[in-house]
């Protein structure tokens, strides 16, 4: 290997392993989140986690958003209550459901993001994106059946997580919008200052109209959560910091660099590790199984990631069907 050959795969490799260790440090934090509500309440886990990064952000880059534009600033605004969304709704689905459940099922948003594309943007999305849309829907269905093993989730739970996945996605399509015309900096640090503000701001009202009740136990299971007196712990602290620092700071700046040396189909691949590694630290810590049905459901939404995101069922399709397929699509489009 000459060396500007290694000088241009040693970026890459690297690039690989550190999307590769995100993904598996992604995974541990549904463990550490169903670890969390069983003695915090979602929503001041929330506020504690993104006060924290909005912190670190604002002394990282305060002298940078003091020049920043006002468009910035309202785009970052319109990110945050996207992230917000996911972590409101994933915390809540993972007080009902298991930490393996949730793993798989938030993966869905790498086969909802070409969906959502097209609803905003009308971007098409292709036979590729439908076909991978269908198996994973599919691998959902089954994964989340009503089943009788006691700790096992509920279907509730998982409607709410998939729903975090569908504000994931829209929150990429987003991203790969504004990422464009605006300073990266700017968006990562108003959209954590975002989070931060509702989050807080939602846990003052939600825990004082819990504790207002004569009988907080008799309120919604997730509101009379917010009733919890949230001991600062240091097993908490030490969660909640790892969550701060690591999965959120981190993580968004890792994110960047290294997808701007890989493209988005090599990315997939490797962020299809962090549902897989999501059970394996489940099994580690709590002990779940998916079981045979589950792991059924787990294959064909893995499965239809790679399809929606590698474009295997072109791949697959003999090249006379691809090219009947694809000239009739284009007919579509002229119409």
């Amino acid at each position: 290997m000459t060396s500007s050959a290694r000088s241009e795969t040693a970026p890459t490799w690297s690039a690989d392993a550190a999307l590769a260790a995100l993904a598996l440090m992604w995974g541990s934090t549904f463990v550490i989140t169903k670890d969390v509500v069983t003695t915090h309440s979602p929503l001041f886990y929330t506020s504690v986690r993104f006060g924290i990064a909005s912190a670190v952000f604002g002394l990282m880059f305060a002298r940078h958003l003091r020049s920043s534009r006002i468009e910035e600033i309202r785009e970052g605004v319109i990110l945050g209550c996207c992230v917000f969304a996911g972590i409101l709704l994933q915390v809540s689905g993972i007080v009902y459901t298991t930490a393996s459940k949730a793993g798989f099922i938030t993966g869905l948003y790498l086969v909802f993001t070409p969906v959502i594309s097209y609803m905003v943007f009308r971007v098409r999305p292709s036979r590729d994106n439908l076909a991978g849309l269908l198996l994973a829907i599919g691998g959902f269905a089954v994964l989340s059946a009503p089943r009788s093993g006691a700790g096992e989730g509920s279907l509730l739970g998982d409607m709410l997580v998939l729903c975090a996945a569908s504000a994931w996605a829209t929150h990429i399509v987003a991203t790969s919008v504004y990422g464009r015309r605006s300073d990266i900096r700017t968006l990562a640090a108003v959209q954590v200052f975002t989070v931060a503000a509702l989050a807080i701001t939602s846990y003052l009202v939600l825990h004082a109209v819990a504790l207002s009740a004569s009988n907080p136990q008799e309120l919604p299971r997730l509101l009379a959560l917010e009733a919890r007196d949230n001991p600062l712990t240091w097993r908490f602290l030490a969660q909640v910091g790892y969550m701060a620092l690591f999965a959120t700071i981190l993580a968004a700046l890792v994110q960047t660099w290294a997808q701007g040396k890989l493209s988005p189909t090599h990315s997939a691949i490797l962020y299809a590790l962090e549902p897989a590694s999501g059970a394996f630290f489940a099994y580690l810590v709590f002990g779940e199984r998916l079981g045979a049905r589950g792991g059924v459901g787990a294959a064909l939404i893995i499965t239809g990631v790679f399809v929606s995101r590698l474009g295997l069922w072109s791949r697959l399709l003999p090249a006379r069907t691809a090219r009947q397929w694809n000239e009739r699509e284009i007919t579509e489009q002229t119409k």
